[in-house]
């Protein structure tokens, strides 16, 4: 049986008994899995083991309990949804620890496996309360990634090339190296206007530049089409000759907000085209230096075909 969300929530809808009340999830794994109720409210995720569970840490989203079954001293470990705003995205949860975990060699690597994907979780839940990224985020990261692609086609150094994409941690700009900084933006094909989102976006006394990046969905039998876990592997390729680089690069992924789910290979895109613009004194930006102290934050629009002048080839 495969295991899908969908599948988990009409197993869970089944259960008439939701103080307790649990149905073991039918599906070939390492580990047995079980569905249900904690209480009348509180959807539970139940695996149960041969060998001892080490201590797992609950988070905000999630109470998570082990304990050892005196009927025959197997070991147990339960997941249990805390938010109540986050119950849609708990089958997905549910589902994806399951799958992620099922094709382990034993039993000991499942739970390894389980725990890990957990914590990844927990992270991202933390960040995002739907667990998923929106539309706008995923074509913002799309288009970070295939510029990100495209220099380490070019680069001597794939770990500083990763180290270069600081957009990921936190920065005001998605790239900096030593001949400059980067800013990516996602946009349509039609678009004639791109958002600049801060005072500190084009803010860098440096100069560098403004990467537009022009990405729709599409139909899955186009060609050219991805999806966003594609081109994450296409990195992951490239990255494959240097393990550092490659850890790097997933950290700056988790904290994006992004793991490898089912959903991100489902919706295709397309890179129709790319258009790089030279931010210097003469670009119109605007900055803290060119506005008056009182304003401190804003956003703006710059209208592309008027940026013909700055354009580079």
């Amino acid at each position: 049986m495969t295991i899908t969300p969908e599948s988990l929530q009409r197993q869970w809808d089944s259960i008439k008994y939701r103080d307790g009340g649990f149905l073991q999830v039918d599906i070939k794994h390492p580990l047995e899995w079980h569905i249900g109720f904690q209480s009348i409210s509180q959807k539970t995720l139940l695996l149960v083991s041969d060998i001892e569970i080490g201590d797992v840490i609950s988070s905000k989203s999630m109470a998570v309990s082990r304990r050892r079954r005196e009927s025959d001293n197997r070991w147990t470990l339960s997941f249990e949804l805390l938010r109540d705003e986050q119950e849609s995205v708990f089958a997905i949860l549910c589902s994806d620890i399951v799958a992620h975990s099922q094709s382990a060699s034993n039993k000991k690597e499942a739970l390894a496996l389980v725990i890990s994907r957990y914590k990844q979780w927990s992270r991202l839940l933390e960040s995002q309360k739907s667990g998923l990224m929106d539309e706008h985020s995923r074509k913002g990261l799309i288009g970070e990634l295939i510029f990100l692609s495209n220099r380490l086609d070019t680069s001597d150094s794939a770990l500083t090339t990763v180290h270069g994409w600081i957009g990921a941690d936190g920065a005001d700009q998605d790239f900096a190296y030593a001949d400059g900084w980067i800013e990516v933006k996602s946009v349509g094909a039609s678009a004639t206007s791109v958002t600049i989102s801060s005072l500190e976006q084009l803010g860098c006394n440096d100069y560098g530049d403004l990467v537009i990046m022009r990405i729709d969905k599409t139909a899955p039998e186009k060609n050219g089409s991805f999806s966003l876990n594609d081109i994450v592997r296409q990195i992951c390729d490239q990255l494959s000759g240097d393990s550092d680089a490659l850890d790097i690069f997933r950290s700056k992924l988790a904290a994006y907000g992004y793991i490898d789910l089912q959903a991100y290979s489902e919706q295709k895109y397309f890179c129709s085209g790319t258009q790089c613009y030279s931010v210097n004194e003469t670009f119109p930006r605007m900055t803290k230096k060119t506005v008056p102290p009182q304003i401190i934050s804003l956003h703006y629009e710059l209208n592309l075909p008027s940026l013909q002048d700055w354009q580079k080839e």
